[in-house]
């Protein structure tokens, strides 16, 4: 027997520099300190093959406090996650 769960969803989309990522950390924080954990799927759609998430929007997630960040772009599909008892990313 499946255990139904629901999650919700929320889809951001602007302009370049129009305070997208911005918005999401506020977002995250706001959430994690509900006690939500967040994930964040970010398209990347600017040719090639996504970059490590240093100094990326994912990274930026991930410091905000996102248990996971995941880019798709180029056919490729990168995670990145948060290691429980981990080092900090903030």
């Amino acid at each position: 027997m499946a255990v139904e769960q629901y999650r919700p969803v929320l889809q951001i989309t602007g302009f370049q520099n129009s305070g997208k990522t911005t918005l999401t950390e506020k977002l995250i924080h706001a959430f994690s300190d509900r006690g939500w954990s967040t994930g964040t799927i970010k398209h990347h759609g600017h040719g090639g093959t996504p970059d490590s998430p240093e100094d990326k929007d994912s990274g930026r997630h991930l410091a905000a406090g996102a248990s996971a960040a995941f880019v798709e772009g180029a056919a490729c599909f990168t995670s990145n996650h948060r290691v429980p008892g981990g080092p900090s990313s903030a």
